[in-house]
């Protein structure tokens, strides 16, 4: 890759200076990672297939690597932000000779087996990693409420947090294999989506009925102060896996799914959503779980898994 005149480019023939941290990637989450760097005070060196994007970084103050091989060789940590995991693995693979003693932290997308693939290419070259899932828009990089949230060595969070705090302020380490960041956004997405699929069979069931969509909207915002008060009880009972003292059990909960699918059943509406969950109730209850709290089924579909 040449760059343009007027880039702060790397010798080929070695490094001058080491910087703080390289980054990988330069779309507009990687340059938002970037410029956070640069704002805090912290030498970087940036890399990207389409130099062109480098130059805005270069004026402020980074230096731009020629190649992939510069840009691990410019500093001891390196940010990789690129499509996907998948995409890293494939970027890195042909260089794993030159990542031995390095750490990747990677900020990229991507599933649990992709992740654990990444990790063991850098594992087997002898480097560090760290995998963190953004939970925000390149707009909030560098802000005190944004989070990353990372997956890594207890070790590797410790050297490099500071760094990933940088670039989000509120970042966590929540995990210490390469699957965790990945299930915990399948968690949290799952979480979000299923409200909102639950309003669109709520609905459908409304629509049937002859409610006015006017009504179940306004009624949506009751229901999800509810919203609360299950995670306090997802809180109380799951971590501890104290499932005993249950004010509503799944023999309870039952009751009422079947009742709702019922409605859908007689409305001729789409029920897949609905008997899912009384599927699931009634599979606890066969399982002798009757008494026990609804959060207990975390425990069933785990050891189904």
């Amino acid at each position: 890759m040449r760059c343009e005149p007027g880039f702060a480019a790397r010798d080929l023939m070695g490094v001058r200076n080491m910087s703080d941290v390289s980054v990988l990637g330069l779309g507009n989450m990687g340059t938002a990672l970037a410029k956070s760097l640069l704002a805090s005070g912290r030498s970087v060196t940036v890399w990207n297939r389409s130099a062109e994007k480098a130059q805005p970084l270069a004026e402020a103050g980074a230096e731009i690597a020629l190649s992939v091989e510069d840009a691990l060789a410019a500093s001891d940590i390196a940010v990789s932000c690129l499509k996907n995991h998948e995409t890293v693995t494939e970027l890195l693979r042909p260089v794993s000779g030159k990542l031995t003693g390095k750490t990747i932290l990677d900020l990229s997308t991507g599933g649990a087996e992709e992740a654990e693939e990444l990790v063991d290419v850098l594992t087997e070259a002898g480097a560090d990693w760290l995998i963190g899932m953004i939970n925000a828009y390149p707009s909030g990089i560098g802000k005190a409420e944004t989070s990353i949230l990372c997956a890594s060595p207890n070790n590797v969070w410790d050297k490099c947090g500071d760094i990933i705090r940088t670039m989000g302020g509120a970042s966590d380490h929540v995990g210490t294999t390469p699957a965790a960041v990945p299930g915990l956004f399948a968690a949290m997405f799952t979480a979000r989506q299923g409200f909102m699929f639950g309003m669109i069979y709520g609905g459908a069931v409304c629509r049937r009925a002859g409610v006015p969509m006017e009504v179940f909207a306004a009624q949506l915002p009751v229901t999800l102060g509810m919203a609360g008060s299950y995670a306090e009880t997802f809180r109380r009972t799951v971590p501890a896996q104290s499932y005993d003292k249950s004010e509503a059990t799944l023999a309870v909960y039952l009751a009422a799914l079947n009742d709702v699918l019922s409605t859908f059943e007689s409305t001729g509406t789409a029920d897949d959503f609905p008997r899912l969950m009384r599927d699931l109730t009634q599979s606890g209850i066969d399982k002798g779980l009757a008494a026990k709290d609804l959060t207990v089924l975390v425990e069933m579909l785990s050891a189904n898994a």
